[in-house]
């Protein structure tokens, strides 16, 4: 069997060995395969495994002896999963490995705009502590106890955050496909969570019906003290929109981990804009999350080799 890893570079790293998947058939790994690039991996491919690597119809026809795409992911809109329906090949995702990993990510960015550790380190490193009192602030610092969290899609990593945010005094809001009457958890329509809520942050998938979900009468909705923060899809934010309320003041800062689009082209509308915190998208990427992944692949693998179909997701 020939197994191809079209964009293994950020999943495997010097920390877990490319060979992993090696106990199952002949594998060809690439770092990184672009859509012009597709042509140049081996047409012969069993088993593809993608994370963001487009696996779309010139692809599809191309493999033309594919029988299952690993989705080296949660997040499965890489891949044409309804082509590969009709064609009969399997796609199966990675449930649930990074919901610790994201949610601290997450908690990470709201204490980093809330405390400002990093800003403050720099400046007793730079010795400004040194011609200063014993106490002193560049920036406000904000407690956030009491203060109303908005959670935008209440799976996994979503509940996991408000487990987080309520340890710290947070009053837990959501929003949800359903209620679903989550006990101390109060649920919300979009508009009343957004106009109700301190801090949002946005934990549901990519799709048709969350493309772009916080748009400009969204955050017109929000009071202009509050934060977004978004360490899901960078597709669920109309970018501009956001960068004019930053810009406008409209609201008070913006904590991402992902961007529409990546890597950021230098002149993307977000970049270099006052209180916008962006990290490269690696909320996921911890060795022990990226460990489960690996194992998560191979429980799949051995499954479809064996004639069951694990985490199916067509």
């Amino acid at each position: 069997m020939k197994i191809v890893i079209l964009d293994g570079l950020a999943l495997f790293q010097q920390d877990i060995s490319r060979t992993s998947l090696s106990a199952y058939g002949e594998v060809d790994f690439y770092e990184k395969t672009n859509e012009a690039d597709i042509n140049l991996r081996d047409p012969n491919a069993t088993v593809l495994v993608t994370n963001k690597c487009q696996v779309n119809e010139k692809a599809l026809s191309h493999f033309t002896q594919l029988k299952l795409v690993l989705v080296a992911a949660t997040g499965y809109n890489s891949v044409d999963i309804q082509a590969c329906k009709e064609r009969g090949i399997q796609v199966s995702n990675v449930p649930a490995y990074g919901t610790y990993s994201v949610a601290q990510h997450t908690l990470a960015l709201l204490l980093a705009w809330c405390n400002r550790v990093e800003l403050h380190n720099q400046s007793v490193q730079a010795g400004e502590w040194s011609k200063n009192d014993w106490s002193y602030s560049l920036s406000p610092l904000t407690e956030l106890a009491d203060k109303k969290l908005g959670i935008i899609g209440m799976g996994n990593i979503g509940q996991c955050f408000a487990n987080m945010a309520e340890s710290l005094g947070m009053q837990v809001y959501y929003h949800h496909t359903r209620d679903l009457q989550l006990k101390n958890r109060t649920y919300l329509s979009k508009k009343e969570l957004a106009q109700t809520c301190d801090v949002i942050s946005l934990h549901c998938p990519l799709n048709p019906q969350t493309d772009q979900l916080i748009n400009a009468e969204f955050l017109a909705w929000m009071p202009s003290h509050a934060i977004l923060i978004n360490s899901s899809r960078g597709g669920l934010v109309d970018s501009l929109a956001l960068a004019k309320a930053l810009q406008e003041k409209q609201i008070a800062a913006a904590l991402l981990d992902v961007l529409d689009q990546e890597p950021p082209n230098i002149h993307h509308p977000l970049l270099g804009i006052n209180h916008a915190y962006i990290t490269p998208h690696n909320a996921w990427l911890s060795f022990e999350a990226r460990t489960r992944i690996i194992q998560s692949l191979i429980t799949t693998l051995a499954g479809f080799l064996a004639g069951k179909a694990i985490n199916q997701v067509n």
